[in-house]
């Protein structure tokens, strides 16, 4: 496995160099890219890393009958439900959460296990690093999410803790530069830069489909050994085909005169309506501690 992890960090690394080159060589365009191309990649290949959530069901509560089953995606689905009444009904409250429980699970890419400073702020500085450069797009993305009065100074408050946590992050780099591997050292720099250069939208699909979805992916197919690459790979399209479905038909009643933000509010959404359940099941299941990462 750690051959693979080595090959996707070079990969992530090559495009993440490749995109910052470009966006200095690009200085005045605020968007590199389309925010449709984006959703697209996002979809096609971060979601994917969610669809195993079925294998791991499978595993954790060793469902067999179709009653079982039934009941595992009736709770599945009914929390994804609640996420997303949360958001309808308080939505800032269900930014605030969504972005902390994103930086706690975002922070498992590395298995920096031994060292919980560290990963904290892995998984902080990805959230928070883009309010230093890019405060005027984060608010402008945060808004199609929420409409608030808050908005401002929750981006502003970001900005200031990004500060603390990139000053935090160095100084714990520095001292505590041999207890962290040159893979995990590289692997933390490019995801830093990426979030704190490139505009918010590109610099996350990026992460979330290189960094976090192909590690997650590498990291199952071994958790999976005795599943058979058919299995793997049927657990891995149907259910990532009836969520492009689901996404689909709510994108075509809405509105069709705000293509952006309603793109950005179904990805966002449905996103936040399935990690929730998704990390969950993998604390659940153990998932990184039977990988010993």
């Amino acid at each position: 496995m750690t051959k693979y992890l080595t090959w996707q960090s070079l990969l992530f690394t090559v495009i993440t160099v490749i995109t910052i080159c470009f966006t200095f060589l690009k200085p005045n365009q605020s968007y590199l890219v389309g925010v449709l191309p984006l959703i697209l990649v996002i979809t096609l290949f971060g979601v994917p890393h969610g669809a195993l959530d079925t294998l791991f069901a499978k595993n954790a509560f060793s469902l067999m009958s179709i009653q079982q089953w039934a009941s595992f995606v009736g709770i599945y689905l009914l929390i994804s439900a609640c996420v997303i009444a949360l958001w309808w009904l308080l939505p800032t409250l269900f930014l605030v959460i969504f972005l902390l429980f994103s930086a706690h699970h975002f922070a498992d890419d590395l298995g920096l296990k031994e060292i919980r400073m560290l990963r904290f702020l892995y998984g902080a500085n990805i959230i928070l690093l883009p309010s230093i450069f890019y405060s005027s797009h984060l608010t402008k993305l945060y808004g199609y999410l929420i409409d608030s009065a808050y908005l401002a100074s929750l981006v502003s408050l970001f900005n200031v803790l990004a500060y603390v946590c990139g000053l935090i992050t160095v100084f714990l780099l520095v001292n505590l530069s041999r207890k962290v591997d040159s893979q995990q050292l590289l692997d933390m720099l490019c995801v830093s830069l990426l979030m704190l250069l490139v505009q918010p939208l590109l610099a996350f699909t990026i992460y979330f489909c290189f960094m976090h979805s192909a590690r997650h992916l590498i990291r199952a197919k071994f958790f999976f050994a005795d599943d058979s690459s058919a299995t793997f790979l049927v657990m891995l399209i149907v259910p990532t085909l009836v969520v492009i479905i689901f996404c689909g038909v709510v994108f075509s009643l809405m509105p069709t005169q705000k293509l952006d933000e309603n793109l950005v509010k179904i990805t966002f959404a449905g996103l936040a309506a399935l990690t929730f359940p998704h990390a969950f099941l993998l604390n659940k299941i153990g998932f990184l501690k039977r990988l010993n990462v």
